[in-house]
């Protein structure tokens, strides 16, 4: 009589085991903490926007004017929740303290910008200066499989407790969440902030000693692509 063994074990693959799980930064019980954009937030978020762009603001718009596009940033951002997802708060024993924004590809939303309410705030000039202002700098595209960090500025009351860091740990975090295998954004060349993305394991990918536009747009045309592996 045949004997019946079943069908043959097959030996399987070594699979190694998944790595354990990471809370998100600032996620944890702590003084530092970072969540998600609510509309409490707006007020700040579009401050800390005009601030992390000072010197391009204040190219495009005037200094006499530098209050004005923080207000008109403000009321833009208030009606556009389409794009509040983009946004991270970090709170620092209960106080915002720094904002950030990420963008990933496919992400199409734009932000409400009404031109009248632009000039009631900046007048004409202003106006004109910050639509080219967004034209040079909204323009960029997301590949598949990467991140882009918008922009990521801290409140100068809060600087030197490891915000920042916080939030780029986050972004690579969030980053990966989304499957990407790169998280990238720009720089001007002279800003002290390249030392930190090297530090955070950003490198220089791309020198750009941009057009003529770009420099009456942006008050520069020199700016760094910095990457990271995820």
């Amino acid at each position: 009589m045949a004997l019946d063994y079943g069908p043959p074990v097959v030996a399987q693959p070594f699979l190694p085991p998944p790595p354990p799980y990471q809370p998100a930064p600032g996620s944890e019980p702590g003084p530092l903490q970072v969540r998600n954009m609510e509309a409490h937030d707006v007020d700040f978020v579009a401050r800390m926007l005009v601030e992390a762009f000072s010197d391009k603001f204040e190219h495009a718009v005037g200094k006499s004017r530098m209050e004005g596009a923080v207000k008109q940033s403000a009321s833009s951002l208030g009606r556009s929740r389409n794009v509040w997802h983009r946004y991270r708060i970090a709170m620092y024993e209960g106080r915002q303290a720094g904002a950030m924004a990420l963008r990933f590809h496919g992400d199409s939303a734009e932000e409400d910008f009404q031109c009248g309410e632009a000039c009631s705030y900046l007048g004409c000039w202003g106006t004109r200066g910050l639509i080219c202002l967004g034209c040079a700098v909204d323009g960029t595209s997301v590949p598949m499989g990467q991140c882009y960090v918008d922009h990521i500025g801290v409140d100068a009351s809060f600087r030197g407790r490891g915000i920042g860091k916080m939030l780029m740990d986050r972004a690579d975090y969030d980053a990966r969440q989304h499957g990407c295998t790169s998280i990238f954004l720009w720089v001007k060349q002279s800003n002290r902030a390249v030392h930190l993305y090297e530090r955070q394991g950003y490198g220089i990918t791309e020198t750009v000693n941009g057009s003529c536009f770009m420099r009456c747009a942006l008050g520069s045309a020199d700016f760094y692509k910095m990457q990271k592996q995820l």
